[in-house]
């Protein structure tokens, strides 16, 4: 059994995985977990990465998302056959 010790990251605590044990449980940086408190007992679970596409946009609608990115990118001029005015 690894035993590990909880830190402060900014206002919340944390606990950093050994190599071996994230390398055991295939865990990478920037992987999700499930924190489960189970009668005072803490379980870590890996979460299965979730890319579908009603996932990713939940919580708007697609006008908000039109509104919050709208203007996000500019291109420049148009050039060539690629105008899209007219």
């Amino acid at each position: 059994m690894t035993q590990v010790i909880v830190g402060r990251w900014g206002k919340t605590l944390a606990v950093r995985f050994p190599a071996e044990v994230a390398r055991s449980a295939g865990l990478r940086n920037g992987d999700r977990v499930e924190v489960i408190d189970q009668d005072g007992e803490v379980l870590i679970h890996k979460v299965a990465p979730n890319s579908a596409v009603g996932e990713l946009f939940r919580g708007k609608t697609p006008e908000e998302w039109r509104d919050l990115y709208a203007g996000a990118y500019d291109w420049g001029p148009d050039r060539g056959l690629e105008s899209i005015d007219g």
